[in-house]
């Protein structure tokens, strides 16, 4: 499609869906109520921007302090603006961002600090990312169908692919900010000589973390299909299981046997 097409294109103001006459095909809201998206660039120029940008409220930076303060309802917001089309652009920043810090950077400072083993481990962010890319792809329709059935609100596949992005997005971000609050703990107690398992510590953060990623999946998904509460926490709970248990190792131990990882560091280097 052409830009001039691009620009004459209006999407539906409640579910995203590209409009072709009066009604939305998907939702059925009216056109009047749709609106055409801004003019955005892509590629690293448009993502840099975006995160550099003092102006508006959908700038990386800007969208990353709001999900820290009103996470369902900053996601919702999202979600149901048309002119929003930066999700994977915020995927990728948040979620790089998680993987080299937990992965690279945390892991070279411990061991600069107290002179330890170095463990950082640069396959460990590729087999990581590969994952989660591949498991959304996986998982992605199959929650659509079932919360489709479930829910009582009528939503295009569009807009529950922005949804489910924009979440991964959030539990990326948080997980960033526990595992810093997590070495910047761990420095403090080594430091003035107090004893404490720092693995157990980890897995309490971690579980703490999960627990809060799980709340925040069955409230926005509650909104955004118009769910009762126990429906919600059943999909929610159901879709962490085969998540966390079935697809997520399983692709870990495929990339890992095929040595995709390694392949792909050793092409760029790192």
């Amino acid at each position: 499609m052409t830009e001039a097409g691009m620009a004459s294109v209006r999407f539906c103001a409640n579910c995203g869906t590209a409009l072709q006459g009066k009604f939305c095909t998907s939702c059925g809201t009216q056109a009047a109520a749709a609106s055409a998206p801004a003019p955005s660039s892509e590629g690293w120029g448009s993502l840099s921007s975006e995160f550099f940008s003092s102006h508006g409220r959908n700038g990386i930076l800007s969208v990353a302090l709001s999900f820290l303060r009103h996470p369902v309802d900053t996601i919702i917001r999202l979600t149901d603006d048309p002119t929003y089309r930066s999700q994977w652009g915020f995927l990728t920043a948040t979620v790089g961002a998680q993987m080299t810090l937990i992965y690279v950077l945390l892991p070279r400072a411990f061991a600069a600090l107290f002179h330890v083993p170095n463990t950082a481990n640069s396959s460990a962010v590729i087999t990581n990312e590969i994952v989660q890319y591949v498991g959304m792809a996986i998982l992605t329709p199959i929650q659509y169908y079932v919360c489709r059935w479930l829910g009582t609100r009528k939503r295009s596949p569009m807009s529950y692919v922005k949804l489910c992005v924009l979440s991964v997005s959030y539990g990326a971000l948080l997980s960033s900010f526990v595992a810093i609050f997590f070495f910047l703990l761990a420095v403090g107690l080594l430091k003035n000589g107090t004893a404490v398992d720092l693995g157990t510590l980890w897995q309490g953060l971690a579980v703490l973390t999960l627990i809060a990623i799980l709340v925040f999946v069955t409230e926005s998904h509650r909104r955004f299909w118009g769910m009762a509460w126990p429906i919600a926490i059943a999909v929610t709970i159901s879709i962490a299981a085969l998540s966390w248990l079935v697809v997520y190792p399983g692709l870990g131990a495929l990339i890992e046997r095929g040595g995709v990882a390694g392949a792909v560091s050793g092409l760029f280097g790192s």
